[in-house]
């Protein structure tokens, strides 16, 4: 795991490095969504590190499947981590990256779960609360009836669960 760790930060050092100089944040996340999604499918990250396929004709094969999906830094960084067969160190390197992406840019993510869509006025409303003074918000949203209602807001591994399920839950479990 250390060895695996050191590795990943080789490769996040060269990416913040490059996105800093190039103001190429939004890019490289841009990059990393295509990657992470290739190095989750277990035949494309086989097929990347295959060595009977030439490296060119491995990321080619890639260039052509993502199109303009993908920038050519991202297909450089594949090339890299095709060719150091280490393609499987890609979701590490990612989510360090937009660890580091976030700190240096003044960003907070944070993803709120409701029972119930919201409207706009009180995404608007949640958003401004949410948003911390010099920072940036980049709130997401998804729905969970189970919650029967409150929500749950996840920030980084902070979580603040305020539904009526988990009130229910901490009542059923007092009453024990």
């Amino acid at each position: 795991m250390r060895g695996s760790r050191r590795r990943s930060a080789r490769y996040v050092e060269a990416v913040v490095a490059d996105a800093s100089a190039g103001q190429a944040w939004d890019v490289w996340e841009a990059d990393f969504e295509i990657l992470a999604t290739i190095a989750d499918d277990d035949s494309a990250r086989r097929f990347l590190q295959s060595t009977s396929i030439g490296l060119d004709d491995r990321i080619q094969a890639v260039q052509r499947a993502a199109g303009d999906s993908i920038s050519a830094r991202g297909l450089g960084l594949l090339r890299l981590l095709a060719d150091q067969r280490e393609v499987d160190l890609t979701q590490e390197v990612a989510r360090r990256y937009r660890e580091a992406a976030d700190e240096a840019q003044n960003v907070d993510r944070v993803h709120v779960t409701t029972a119930t869509s919201l409207d706009d006025e009180e995404l608007s409303d949640l958003r401004d609360r949410l948003t911390a003074p010099g920072r940036t918000l980049r709130l997401t949203t998804d729905i969970d009836p189970a919650l029967l209602g409150g929500f749950v807001v996840r920030r980084g591994d902070d979580v603040l669960d305020l539904s009526v399920h988990a009130r229910l839950q901490a009542l059923a479990s007092t009453l024990r």
